[in-house]
């Protein structure tokens, strides 16, 4: 796993970042500015969901890396902030807890594209690939080698099934379920 400090932007080695600011105007920004951390660190790792701490959860890799803790400044985020960072962006529609139900939530799928933007991808690939009408399994959109060059490819498989539903409430998708509930393949129209 890369360290962030290599490729984030410069602010990221900005000491005062790491510190929650009492005057509400500069902590709106200073939130908007990790938002924006995140969603720059996700989106360049390719990493789908992160952690309440902040690390990355990617099977391949066990590295324990926080995108809280710069090491080279010797710098962390305190946990109250970063929940208050989570909470903001669960509310801006930038990330969603893995655990439904919960309001509160150890993981975080972390979204660089709205969930409607994310629909409209898979909608281009149905049309591209011409699998308009015909029943594609989850694991197939989201692991198969069709799809490997798009941007959806490897994102986790309930995540996916969540993008789609955009679809399904404008009638052009159908979740197709197994029999505990679980979105298994859909039918794009």
């Amino acid at each position: 796993m890369t360290d962030p400090s290599t490729v984030l932007p410069a602010i990221y080695s900005f000491p005062p970042l790491y510190t929650r600011q009492p005057n509400a105007i500069i902590r709106r920004q200073q939130i908007a500015s990790w938002i924006d951390l995140v969603l720059a660190y996700c989106k360049s790792q390719n990493f789908w969901c992160m952690t309440l701490e902040g690390v990355p959860v990617d099977e391949y890799n066990k590295s324990r890396i926080s995108i809280f803790i710069n090491s080279e400044i010797q710098r962390s985020v305190p946990q109250v902030f970063v929940e208050e960072i989570w909470s903001k962006m669960c509310e801006e529609g930038k990330a969603m807890g893995t655990e439904t139900g919960r309001k509160d939530s150890s993981q975080y799928y972390v979204l660089w594209r709205t969930l409607d933007s994310w629909a409209s991808l898979v909608l281009q690939w149905f049309e591209n690939s011409g699998k308009l009408n015909q029943v594609v399994t989850i694991y197939e959109l989201a692991q198969g080698d069709e799809t490997a060059d798009w941007e959806f490819h490897g994102m986790p498989e309930p995540l996916l099934a969540h993008c789609i539903k955009p679809l399904c409430q404008r009638n052009r998708a159908t979740l197709i379920k197994d029999e505990r509930g679980k979105p298994v393949a859909t039918k794009v129209v």
